[in-house]
């Protein structure tokens, strides 16, 4: 069995909880023995991906002692980075605040698997469009403030890519890395080795994802290439998430995912795997559910549909 979440409280109480299920299987003679094929692994994503760099990061010219830095010790060492700068910056920021930028936008390319070669260049066609296209009915001959704005801002990514280029290049001179730099290698390993797939299915045949609304793009595409493709009929895998609870958008995390998740892990066939909805709420009084789901009201109407939470059959009034 393998089981991922995403904080180590979280993955305790999983690990609990699955070791007692196995135990009542085994009690029920359904099983050997309370532990017929070792014990269940259960972790965080970020572990779980640090376990598949170790094992496999040679694959990607990643040395398995790599050591994994920690917030402070990463701000550090881009600051020294952004100071130490031989090049021009054409900023008026501080060094402070250019490293704040530098750390963000590296997370964010890391996250969605981009390399800054694709961003190098990207400001140009932008300029190009706002400066050189016929102004529009009743429109300024030049460019409004919004769309110089925005100019501005994509031309900023773009001055970054040289500091995060040197930053990635003293990572790897310090056999350091961060946690996009180790997601995204996760996810380089899972999509062009399938040997790794074939390795970890035939060790883990029980595969439970916990909090998958906010799983952000590389791990999405590690876990797929891992797991599914419908390759494996006998894998049982499940997934849990509630898309008006993603809460890391901020890092990535996209709750659309889940609607996504029934053709990443389609059934042999090719048709999109099943879902359920848990709309019943064994803990709330009706009378407190019809205030939640007013409050959630406009949560419930963004991306990905979601229904109105229910009583239980037997739910009692409640007491104020």
């Amino acid at each position: 069995v393998l089981g991922l979440t995403f904080t180590r409280k979280a993955a305790g109480q999983l690990a609990r909880r699955v070791r007692s299920r196995l135990a009542l299987l085994a009690d029920a003679a359904m099983l050997p023995g309370p532990d017929p094929v070792g014990s269940p692994t259960v972790a965080t994503y970020h572990a779980f991906a640090g376990q598949l760099q170790r094992d496999h990061g040679l694959l990607l010219g990643i040395e398995p002692h790599t050591r994994l830095l920690s917030e402070t010790e990463r701000w550090q060492l881009a600051h020294d980075v952004v100071t130490g700068y031989p090049g021009a910056l054409p900023t008026r920021r501080t060094p402070q605040r250019v490293t704040d930028l530098v750390l963000r936008l590296a997370d964010q390319l890391a996250e969605h698997l981009v390399d800054t070669a694709e961003l190098r260049d990207t400001h140009r066609e932008l300029e190009q469009l706002i400066l050189t296209l016929p102004p529009g009915p009743r429109q300024r001959a030049a460019p409004n403030q919004q769309l110089l704005a925005l100019l501005a801002a994509q031309t900023e990514r773009s001055d970054l890519v040289e500091l995060i280029d040197a930053l990635h290049r003293r990572m790897r001179a310090d056999n350091a890395m961060d946690f996009g730099a180790q997601m995204g290698a996760a996810a380089r390993l899972a999509t062009r080795f399938p040997q790794i797939g074939e390795e970890l299915r035939r060790t883990y045949r029980v595969v439970l994802l916990d909090e998958y609304q906010d799983t952000s793009h590389a791990q999405r595409i590690a876990l797929s290439a891992l797991f599914g493709g419908g390759v494996d009929g006998a894998l049982a895998l499940t997934a849990v998430g509630d898309p008006i609870q993603s809460i890391y958008g901020w890092r990535g995390a996209s709750a659309t995912n889940l609607p996504r998740f029934t053709t990443d892990f389609p059934l042999p066939d090719g048709s999109p795997a099943p879902t359920l909805e848990l709309r019943t709420s064994w803990r709330n009084p009706p009378t407190t559910l019809a205030v939640a789901n007013a409050v959630a009201a406009e949560a419930r109407r963004r991306a990905v549909e979601v229904h109105q939470l229910r009583p239980a059959p037997n739910a009692q009034i409640g007491r104020a």
